[in-house]
């Protein structure tokens, strides 16, 4: 688990959400935590979905996005998000993925879920957060 501090620059607004991030490979999993905490985002990480898991019973507030990548090993990013939402029905899901979206069959999670290409920039990921963020408050 990566748990440093990381210094904000001046001026980064806080959102004040909480996120999941579940990646398996550390440098990705580094480098998308950065990216979300110079957002002003709270971020959670994991390196699988145990670990994930673990977080989601222990930590006592509210996950407002699950961020995670569509194949790990073990349990894949589609199994930890149906197992989060036993505990928490609504969690907003991101997922990480190189699958086409094309592929995805309508009325299942996935079809509930975002997704975002890998690889892409630090903007197209703080605008897909900010979407899903958004979409999930209205409801």
């Amino acid at each position: 688990m990566n748990n440093k501090r990381v210094t904000l620059p001046a001026g980064t607004r806080l959102h004040l959400a909480t996120i999941l991030l579940v990646e398996d490979d550390e440098n990705v999993r580094v480098l998308v935590q950065t990216m979300l905490l110079q957002h002003g985002y709270r971020v959670l990480c994991a390196e699988d979905s145990d670990e994930a898991l673990k977080i989601a019973h222990e930590q006592p507030h509210h996950l407002d996005l699950l961020i995670a990548d569509m194949v790990m090993p073990g349990m894949n990013g589609p199994q930890l998000a149906q197992r989060l939402r036993v505990l928490q029905p609504h969690l907003p899901v991101l997922f990480m993925t190189g699958l086409v979206q094309e592929d995805i069959v309508p009325g299942t999670l996935l079809s509930e879920a975002g997704f975002l290409e890998k690889p892409f920039t630090p903007q197209a990921l703080a605008a897909k957060v900010q979407e899903i963020l958004a979409g999930s408050a209205s409801k």
